[in-house]
């Protein structure tokens, strides 16, 4: 599982949610160093994306590099922000004080105001990442997605349900790798916000951490 490269909502400290932001120049350089991680390290079968741009464009290098084709899966969208959805971390701060400070403050119990909660996030993405995983049993997947969806899977593995997602410490960062072993049902972390093949990138603040 790879977190989308820094992206333009990222540079410019955007909530970007569904809004569908490309990759920034730093992004692409960073999916690009994924890429040159994995065809020299892993095994990859099968890629999946987000249908957003920003993940999308992080697999692209890589089916480039294994010759697979991306395969697009809304199931791995972001977190739907509702009225936050490409406001500045500022402006949601400003205008929406009280769902921010959950967020901020509580994070198992968040919902972005009028948007998806970081339960619902949960409650999607587990189910729909196991049943990729039972499908192709014995294979090795890449899953091209996104923060919160990253972080739902982690507190997962990590035997977290979906009111605990909390006790992690922030967030995947950009372009960070996430490998997890499948074995009859369950999931446990081999490396988790995985990110030396980043070295010698600038790796500005992420707004999400």
């Amino acid at each position: 599982m790879v977190r989308h490269g820094q992206s333009l909502a990222n540079a410019a400290r955007r909530f970007a949610g569904h809004s569908d932001f490309d990759l920034s120049d730093l992004g692409h350089k960073q999916a690009a160093k994924v890429a040159e991680y994995l065809i020299k390290n892993e095994k990859i079968d099968l890629i999946y994306s987000s249908d957003l741009l920003r993940a999308y464009h992080t697999a692209t290098p890589i089916s480039e590099a294994f010759g697979i084709p991306v395969q697009k899966d809304e199931g791995l969208r972001e977190i739907f922000a509702g009225q936050w959805e490409a406001l500045t971390l500022e402006e949601i701060a400003k205008k929406y004080a009280e769902d921010f400070s959950v967020w901020k403050n509580n994070y198992s119990q968040a919902r972005p105001t009028g948007g998806e909660s970081t339960t619902e996030v949960y409650e999607r993405v587990i189910p729909h990442v196991i049943e990729l995983a039972a499908r192709h049993d014995g294979k090795t997947i890449l899953l091209a997605t996104h923060a919160t969806v990253t972080r739902a899977f982690i507190a997962y593995s990590k035997g977290l349900g979906p009111n605990e997602t909390e006790l992690l410490q922030g967030f995947p960062q950009n372009a960070s790798l996430n490998i997890f072993i499948y074995d009859n049902g369950r999931v446990s972390g081999e490396k988790i916000n995985f990110t030396d093949h980043l070295t010698g990138l600038e790796l500005p603040p992420d707004p999400h951490a």
